[in-house]
């Protein structure tokens, strides 16, 4: 008997049950071809944050399944007041697709998708 095997045989919880009758379920024509992710197709991408004009193009990678590493250096020195807008709106569209935004370093920041979660340092307390 495997883990899995323990997994599927539980008995959901009266809150699991509530849950899944308030979660939509969404109807598939007959016929429609269900597209899934391979390994190929997720990617880990390096790009440079220069300017507000750059959200967008995140946006759509961030779309596509794929997991950023963005450089913020340079709209950092230019303008601190645009990174904080560039940030917030990346964090908006992340959690709005139910993707995560953790900072790497002082000029690196990670942008993920749905299905990749970002496993926070718990602070030690005083």
């Amino acid at each position: 008997m495997g883990i899995l095997d323990r997994f599927k045989r539980r008995q959901p919880t009266a809150q699991q049950q509530e849950i899944a009758k308030e979660v939509p379920v969404l109807e598939v024509e007959p016929g429609a071809e269900v597209r899934k992710l391979s390994e190929a197709e997720i990617l880990v991408k390096s790009m440079t944050l220069q300017s507000l004009a750059d959200v967008p193009n995140v946006a759509s990678e961030l779309q596509a399944g794929n997991i950023l590493v963005l450089d913020i250096s340079a709209l950092m020195e230019q303008d601190p007041a645009d990174l904080k807008r560039a940030i917030d709106q990346l964090k908006g569209i992340s959690q709005g697709i139910g993707g995560d935004v953790g900072r790497l370093s002082e000029t690196k920041v990670l942008v993920t998708p749905r299905f990749v979660r970002i496993q926070f340092k718990k602070e030690a307390e005083a």
